[in-house]
């Protein structure tokens, strides 16, 4: 058994993902207007992302997924750095979420309720149009080339698990196959798409054919969807479950709109009378082996899914 299918086990069968980064580092009082997004703290405030891990483990997370999602070599070069020094920064974001991980299952051994498990560390990889969204055209090895040595550089870092995150399309995934195997990764990774309607990737390729892709691979251990509304989590995980045997990890976002004219984010309507994590519930129950939360959900909302998913009294 792999560490895991043991820490679902240990779990109860549904592990706790982690959530939403930005908001958190925000919180503590960061800047991330910033092309690097969260990432730049990795340059000018490392503590800080150090410190939203521990929040996240706090509150009863099962995996806590690196800040490197904005990270590239690119990105960081841009801003003049040397190929090098990014590299450094990819490591570091591991590192960083690795000591916490440690540190806080140290601290957790010396405490009478054993009422954590241990948490695995997933090294975060954004898609191509994170680092670029300007709609420019891209071929399967152009997008190769993109991910390559930031996938060899994560990889290499330490971390449990590679974290494929807001895949948008079919070509993407793809590419990523291929490179795992061209590269002969050993770190096992899941692929998580991004849907705006529930039915589709984001490009509006079906995730039936974008599934057939990942099933062939035995270096992807779970696939899914982040940062996708929640009301359509249960439909896709019933649509996944007919599609794959791999183990499904939904996150979705907190079901809240960005208001561009605004600049503010709207309420959550699409909820109704249930909460985030009486929705973690259902999705449990439909299928979802990992649960968690993307944009806008805090260390708050995952205490409240940990509780409901591990019938805990809270702590």
């Amino acid at each position: 058994m792999g560490a895991l299918e043991e820490l679902v086990a240990k779990a109860g069968g549904c592990a706790v993902i982690d959530g939403d980064f930005a908001t958190q580092l925000e919180a503590l009082g960061a800047d991330i207007n910033d092309p690097l997004w969260s990432a730049a703290c990795l340059i000018a405030r490392p503590h800080l992302v150090k410190e939203v891990h521990m929040q996240y483990l706090e509150a009863g997370a099962d995996i806590i997924i690196s800040s490197s999602y904005q990270a590239t070599i690119p990105g960081f070069v841009a801003r003049g750095m040397s190929v090098a020094e990014a590299e450094d920064l990819l490591r570091t974001s591991v590192k960083l979420a690795v000591e916490a991980r440690d540190e806080f299952w140290k601290s957790a051994l010396r405490k009478a309720k054993p009422i954590y498990n241990r948490a695995l560390v997933a090294a975060s990889i954004g898609s191509y149009g994170a680092y670029l969204a300007d709609g420019s055209e891209y071929s399967r090895e152009k997008l190769k080339d993109f991910h390559r040595r930031r996938l060899q550089v994560l990889a290499s870092a330490g971390p449990d698990l590679i974290a494929f995150e807001a895949i948008p399309n079919k070509m993407e995934a793809q590419a990523l196959v291929e490179l795992l195997e061209e590269e002969n990764v050993q770190v096992p990774s899941w692929f998580c798409f991004s849907s705006v309607d529930g039915k589709n990737l984001c490009s509006g390729e079906s995730f039936a054919d974008c599934l057939k892709i990942l099933n062939a691979s035995k270096k992807v251990a779970v696939v899914g969807v982040n940062c996708t509304p929640p009301q359509f989590i249960e439909g896709i995980i019933s649509q996944f479950r007919k599609q794959t045997k791999k183990a499904i990890a939904v996150y979705p976002n907190s079901g809240e709109v960005w208001d561009g004219r605004a600049k503010r984010w709207l309420p959550v309507e699409c909820l109704g009378h249930k909460s985030f994590d009486a929705l973690a519930k259902r999705w449990q129950e439909a299928g979802a082996s990992l649960i968690g939360g993307c944009c806008r959900t805090t260390p708050s909302t995952i205490r409240a899914v940990s509780k409901i998913l591990k019938g805990r009294a809270g702590h």
